[in-house]
């Protein structure tokens, strides 16, 4: 599965990303997570599954689902302040997790 972190400028998401790497569980050990800016993640949504957007950029959501509405399959997440914060990279996976089990 890809997953896509989009913050402001790509630097603060990367410790979010290695939190998130450490608590991969055994089957989701080829996963691939990215940490990108908003303006440099535009062009590259379509070969995401998982688009999650860091607190700094929620206010950005809507213009994310523009570009992505045509591409299937994409889902969409805010990360919350509290985990973002907190760089709790298995709450993030939890969240992913139980967007999963809703598709």
């Amino acid at each position: 599965m890809e997953i896509l972190l989009v913050c402001a400028c790509g630097s603060s998401t990367t410790i979010l990303m290695q939190s998130m790497y450490d608590h991969l569980r055994e089957d989701e050990k080829d996963w691939k997570v990215t940490a990108l800016s908003v303006s440099e993640a535009k062009t590259k949504f379509g070969k995401y599954e998982y688009i999650l957007l860091a607190p700094q950029v929620k206010y950005q959501t809507s213009l994310v689902k523009e570009l992505c509405k045509d591409i299937p399959g994409i889902t969409i997440l805010n990360i919350s302040a509290i985990d973002f914060g907190r760089c709790n990279g298995n709450a993030v996976l939890n969240m992913i997790r139980e967007a999963q089990t809703k598709k």
